[in-house]
C-alpha cells in the first residue's frame, strides 16, 4: 500500500463555506460533519490498464491522502482499496470514518467479533 498527501485540495479559508439555509427546511443530519473523516475508493482504466485507488478526506484539517493499495490480479479489487483506505483513516488516528461500502464494514465486524 502506497499512501500519498494530495496537494490539488484547496486550503479551507479558499472554500466557499455552504450555507446549511440554501433550501428551506434543509438541516444537517451530522452537525459536526467536519470533525468526521470520509472515505471512498474509483477504479478507472488508463493506458489500458485497470487502475484502483482510494481517498481520505477531513474536512476539519483540510487533510486529504491517496492510498494506493497496489493490488495485482484477483487482489486489485474495490474492496480491497476500501479496507485499504479504512485503515489508513485508522492509523492517521481517525475515529469517525465514514465508508459508502457495506461490504467492508461485514468484513471489519466479522474480524472483530
Amino acid at each position: 500500500m502506497q499512501t500519498t498527501r494530495c496537494s490539488h485540495r484547496p486550503a479551507l479559508g479558499e472554500v466557499a463555506p455552504l450555507s446549511q439555509h440554501s433550501k428551506p427546511g434543509l438541516t444537517l443530519k451530522i452537525s459536526n460533519w467536519k470533525s468526521w473523516t470520509y472515505t471512498d475508493d474509483s477504479c478507472h482504466i488508463q493506458e489500458g490498464k485497470t487502475v484502483i485507488g482510494a481517498g481520505v478526506y477531513h474536512p476539519s484539517t483540510g487533510n486529504s491522502n491517496l492510498v494506493e493499495p497496489n493490488g495485482a490480479g484477483i487482489t486489485n479489487t474495490i474492496g480491497k482499496a476500501e479496507l485499504e483506505v479504512i485503515a489508513t483513516a485508522i492509523t492517521h488516528d481517525h475515529i469517525y470514518i465514514t465508508t459508502d461500502s457495506l461490504t467492508s464494514l461485514y468484513q471489519i465486524r466479522k474480524q472483530l467479533l
